[in-house]
């Protein structure tokens, strides 16, 4: 019998493990990248947003078809599509105060990790009776948390700063879910497996 609740972890495991892969690379990127090149990094991160949004959405396709809830992952998507958008179409560094654009990217990217941190914290008691797996997804919430409480305390810490707690967020969450994509798809298996065992059961 699989020790996880299927309503979080129904997704494809490939969706954990793409958002994983995506995360890791764009954080690494971050920490990197050339310092004093503001815009790069925020391009970075809105091309990351972007690329976790799709795959989110592709996601929301995958669990419809197969008559999996689907409107959390929605919701997901369209948080991180939002952040995207955000980053990449509605700042104009040439006619916005530098200051104000620090304070922008506050906003968008430590809202968007205190939500997306609670939300693995709840996803870890809801979602997983195995002790490792709620331990891992609980753990990996508490450090997005102080992630985003240092991002939003930070206001003297400049936009390069913030970015790269952001980076940080970002190879956190992205190992979690590569380890989580792999284990899923073994969840999937024995989820499965008990699933043709008590149709069998019935008949």
């Amino acid at each position: 019998m699989s020790n996880t609740k299927r309503k979080f972890v129904e997704s494809h495991w490939l969706t954990f493990a793409m958002k994983g892969a995506i995360s890791v690379v764009a954080g690494l990127c971050l920490m990197f990248a050339p310092k004093g090149d503001v815009s790069l990094l925020t391009q970075i991160v809105g091309w990351t947003m972007f690329g976790l949004a799709f795959i989110e959405i592709a996601n929301v396709v995958y669990r419809k078809v197969r008559s999996h809830d689907w409107g959390f992952p929605l919701f997901l998507g369209a948080i991180e599509l939002f952040v995207a958008v955000a980053l990449l179409f509605t700042i104009d560094p040439s006619k916005s105060n530098p200051d104000e654009l620090i304070w922008l990217r506050i906003v968008y990217l430590s809202s968007y990790v205190i939500f997306a941190s609670v939300v693995t914290i709840a996803m870890g008691f809801v979602s997983f009776n195995n002790a490792t797996d709620r331990f891992m997804w609980v753990v990996n919430g508490m450090i997005g948390a102080v992630i985003a409480f240092m991002m939003f305390g930070g206001t003297n810490l400049g936009a390069v700063a913030h970015i790269e707690l952001f980076g940080t967020y970002l190879m956190v969450n992205g190992m979690t879910d590569l380890f989580f994509g792999v284990h899923s798809k073994e969840e999937l298996a024995m989820l499965h497996a008990s699933r043709k065992t008590a149709k069998k059961g019935k008949k």
